[in-house]
């Protein structure tokens, strides 16, 4: 990757020495190492601007109801379908894709996990946590764009709202799902508008409508056809602004997983065959749908446990040191004793409820490999992309492909490789 090409001005010099200074009381504050932005200016690359598609599966686009995708994709830069990591769960790929690490290594193990070191469970719903950046690893894009002197803007990302290194994008919302889209789009036109000296290098931004009708309905519902169609229109709108500035942007549009069809008959409970009153406190049962993390101190429960489940057709058991290769979860804190995994349309919950269970229609988190439904969407196009057709490949490798982009090296270890990507940059 070139040097970096991020301009040089004296806001961004004083912020330089700022973010210099905090990167290296994180180094030294931090058993993991952050990343050494290279931040040599000698020019001024195009912006770069990447949209969310969340739970857009990968053959969404050859629906027909996504004209302005479908012109970008053949156009531009596409792939079959961008893989997630396990578990293809919305936080956890979302940080993938920005850091170009697997999940033992940025953090964020599902979108709720226990870390035994800090005796805490990390939540989507819990703003504190959400907005704690001592829970997130690694250097996401608007950090190491803010650490080299750049300016950054999220009107939502995963980890977008958190103190990662003790620095946020200069631009970020905090998530609420009430603001349409159409405005999310407005301000990052609005941005982009912004003089070049104010003007952000990285837009990251994210739109939710699909996986949540998904989840509702559905993978194959007409209200998922009526979704997708919805964030078309509203990506035109977004093209339309794009086309009226005076520059050219590098425009990303991808997602963070696909979505599989699930069915309550195929709903299987741990209470059917194991004592729940025995997983308390310090023993904990996590439960992401597709998968289930469990955490305990108790070795003779944890044997036990896994010795039963193994014998319930349909669930997969694994034990900590005996993970498939591609669950990425390494033997830390925050990795779990043992995962249970089902396959679709099957679905995991603890107990079975008094009345009707509420198991949504369609659901994520499963085995990439054995479901290739969950795979999500990646197209690309701009001054500084090569269009072309790719195979599918591991969202990991965004991040270097952004970075590239942008002009950015660093010296942090990660896990994306910037080769899978870079014949397809100018």
């Amino acid at each position: 990757m070139k040097k970096a090409l991020l301009p040089t001005k004296p806001r961004a010099v004083a912020k330089s020495l700022i973010m210099l200074m905090v990167g290296i009381a994180a180094l030294f504050g931090n058993a993991l190492a952050h990343a050494s932005i290279k931040t040599t200016a000698v020019g001024t690359p195009a912006p770069v601007v990447m949209l969310s598609l969340d739970g857009f599966r990968n053959d969404y686009i050859t629906r027909g109801y996504s004209p302005n995708l479908a012109k970008l994709a053949n156009t531009g830069l596409t792939s079959e379908g961008l893989i997630p990591v396990f578990p293809s769960s919305t936080f956890t790929n979302h940080y993938s894709i920005v850091t170009g690490m697997y999940p033992q290594r940025h953090g964020l193990v599902g979108n709720t996990f226990y870390d035994r070191g800090r005796d805490q469970t990390y939540r989507i719903s819990n703003r504190k946590a959400v907005e704690d950046g001592s829970w997130y690893r690694g250097t996401p894009l608007w950090v190491a764009v803010e650490k080299a002197g750049g300016i950054a803007a999220s009107f939502y990302w995963v980890g977008s709202e958190a103190d990662i290194q003790g620095v946020r994008p200069s631009h970020y919302r905090r998530y609420d799902g009430r603001v349409k889209n159409s405005q999310r789009v407005q301000q990052v036109l609005s941005w982009l508008q912004l003089p070049a000296a104010q003007r952000p290098n990285l837009i990251t931004f994210y739109f939710s409508d699909v996986d949540s009708v998904g989840h509702n309905f559905g993978p194959d519902s007409a209200e998922v056809n009526s979704a997708i169609a919805k964030v078309d229109r509203e990506i035109g709108q977004l093209l339309q602004g794009l086309a009226t500035l005076p520059f050219q942007v590098n425009l990303i549009i991808t997602s963070d997983h696909g979505m599989a069809e699930v069915k309550l008959d195929q709903t299987r409970y741990f209470s059917d065959w194991i004592d729940m009153a025995q997983w308390q406190q310090n023993s904990k049962v996590i439960t992401g749908g597709a998968y289930a993390y469990f955490y305990s101190n108790n070795s003779d429960l944890l044997l036990i446990t896994q010795k039963v489940l193994k014998n319930v057709q349909g669930l997969s058991v694994y034990p900590q040191g005996r993970f498939p290769k591609e669950m990425r979860l390494g033997d830390g804190p925050r990795s779990p004793d043992f995962v249970v995994t089902v396959d679709s349309p099957g679905y995991l919950l603890v107990r079975r409820p008094k009345g009707r269970a509420n198991i949504p229609a369609g659901a994520h988190g499963y085995l990439p490999s054995t479901h290739s439904n969950m795979q999500g969407l990646f197209v690309a196009k701009g001054p500084n992309i090569t269009p072309g057709r790719m195979a599918s490949f591991e969202n990991i490798h965004v991040y270097p492909f952004v970075m590239s982009l942008l002009s950015l090296t660093t010296d942090e270890q990660i896990d994306g490789d910037p080769a899978v990507l870079a014949a397809f940059l100018r």
